[in-house]
This record gives C-alpha cells, sequence and structure tokens, in this order.
C-alpha cells in the first residue's frame, strides 16, 4: 500500500509580507512565486530560497489584484491593477515594466492566457488581447451570459477565467460568473457555445489536467465537482465557505484538490473520493 502523501513546511518565502496579498501563482518551472498586493507592490520570490527577488512597485494607491505568468522561460508576466490598467513585467537583467488600460476604471481581477490570446475580466466586462507583438492589440468583448428569473436584478461580476478543450470547441473559454453561471464561449467563432446555470454562488473554478473535470468553488457549502463535457454533478465537498470567494484548483495531476477557506488554513481533497488528505495550517484569515 502506498504511502500516502504528506506536506511539510520547508520554508516561508518573506514576498508579501507588508500588505495583503492578493493574488500568488508559480512562474512555469517552479522557479519563482510573484504574489500581488493591496499595496501595489508585486513581489517576485526565490522558491528554492524563500528569498524577495524583485519588486515592483504601483505608485498612486492602486492595487495589484491578479497575477499571470505568460512566458515558458520565466521572463513575463502580468499583473491587474485595481484600475484596469494590466501591466506587463519583464525579467531580464533588470525589470521592464510597461502597460496599457483594458478596462475603464474597473478592477482586473481575472487574467487567463492561450497561445498569444491574454483575456481579461473586470466586473462584468471580459475582454480578449493579442499579444504576439510588443503592441496589445484588442481580439474584442465576449457577450454578457444570459439571466434568468431568479438572477435577473444580480450584478453581473466575473470571478473566474480558464480555458479547455471540449465537444464545442478545442478553444473554449470557459467564464465563470459569481450570480451568473458559467459561460462556454467558442473563441475560434466568437459566440457563445453553451450556458451552464448554477443554482449556487461561484466563487472560483478550476479545470482539472486532463479537461474532463471541472471544480467549482461556491459561497455556501464548499466545492462542487462536475463532469465538464455534459454539465452533470459527479460529487461535493461539504466545506463552508461562510459567504466568500474560496480558492480552489487541482493539483497533482488532478488526484488531489486543493482549497482556501476563511478560517486560515489550506485543505488537501482526495478528487474522487472527496475525503480529507490533510489540513496545513496557515497564518492570516483566509
Amino acid at each position: 500500500m502506498p504511502t500516502p502523501l504528506r506536506y511539510e513546511l520547508t520554508r516561508n518565502p518573506d514576498c508579501g509580507r507588508r500588505s495583503t496579498v492578493t493574488a500568488i501563482a508559480f512562474s512555469p518551472k517552479g522557479s519563482y512565486l510573484a504574489a500581488s498586493n493591496l499595496d501595489g507592490t508585486l513581489s517576485i520570490c526565490s522558491t528554492s530560497s524563500g528569498e524577495t527577488l524583485y519588486e515592483v512597485h504601483v505608485s498612486g494607491g492602486v492595487s495589484l489584484l491578479s497575477v499571470l505568468w505568460t512566458a515558458h522561460d520565466e521572463s513575463q508576466l502580468l499583473c491587474g491593477l485595481g484600475n484596469g490598467v494590466v501591466i506587463s513585467v519583464t525579467i531580464a537583467t533588470y525589470i521592464t515594466v510597461t502597460g496599457f488600460r483594458a478596462h475603464d476604471n474597473l478592477p482586473v481581477e481575472c487574467l487567463s492566457i492561450s497561445g498569444s490570446t491574454v483575456v481579461t475580466g473586470a466586473k462584468s466586462e471580459v475582454l480578449l488581447w493579442d499579444h504576439s507583438g510588443n503592441r496589445w492589440v484588442s481580439r474584442g468583448t465576449i457577450t454578457p451570459p444570459p439571466s434568468i428569473a431568479m438572477n435577473s436584478n444580480s450584478e453581473v461580476i466575473v470571478t473566474s477565467l480558464h480555458w479547455a478543450w471540449t465537444k464545442y470547441s478545442d478553444n473554449t473559454l470557459l467564464i465563470a460568473y459569481l450570480h451568473h453561471g458559467i459561460l462556454f464561449w467558442d473563441v475560434r467563432e466568437a459566440k457563445i457555445a453553451h450556458f451552464f446555470h448554477l443554482k449556487t454562488l461561484i466563487g472560483a473554478m478550476h479545470i482539472s489536467p486532463d479537461g474532463n473535470t471541472l471544480v467549482v468553488s461556491n459561497l455556501d457549502s464548499g466545492f462542487d465537482v462536475y463532469h465538464l463535457n455534459n454539465c452533470t454533478l459527479d460529487g461535493s465537498i461539504l466545506h463552508p465557505c461562510h459567504g466568500r470567494k474560496i480558492p480552489v484548483a487541482f493539483i497533482h495531476g488532478g488526484f488531489a484538490i486543493l482549497s482556501g477557506s476563511s478560517l486560515g488554513q489550506v485543505s488537501i481533497w482526495d478528487a474522487s473520493s472527496r475525503t480529507l488528505l490533510q489540513v496545513l495550517k496557515h497564518e492570516g484569515n483566509s
């Protein structure tokens, strides 16, 4: 019988300690950990030493809300700002920062990339951008999700963006909305391929590496696992979120689910049985 997987604390990176961390992201090869902060600081730490190697400070009291690595050689990442600007940070001999206004004074809380196509999400807006050259070129706007009686008066708010190969298209963008379910957007045809209405509020979502399974963090009872191509419920993990947007992600090739909490701890669940494997205690409130 194989030994159960267990995690132990090896180091405590110093990036992002001076302010509230809004997002973190490992670089593609795992060399760096980037953390965006409410005070307008982007910190990039070494995962081997835990030391902060680079810092970028945005002036004017503007918060950094999202972070996304875009280059496989770990030389570039994007950050979404609270004022609608997206900055591109290039790591070379020295740090280079450029930016453009993606949204008009809306907080850019969601970023995703597929090839040279970058997607930005801010409140109700979801925009497509081409970044194959040195310029950002608009590739269009995603049509807002349809409303039904129960959410017709609710604000449209994007909470997650993910790419997937689905039965509708090999280049499908999934967009999760707080009150309005999940939209499947066919990027090639520039149209809605499918709409998946959920009765719960969606705080976050993630897709398994094989593209077959979707996990949704709802704001009430915990996490729901769905078969992606037919949108049927496979099971749930009861883990109260107390009305907060709790992050969730597949790890270990999709065999486990990693989740945050509102109680200062991180949980690891078996993706098939949905049983709790380990709790990682974490300083902080969420």
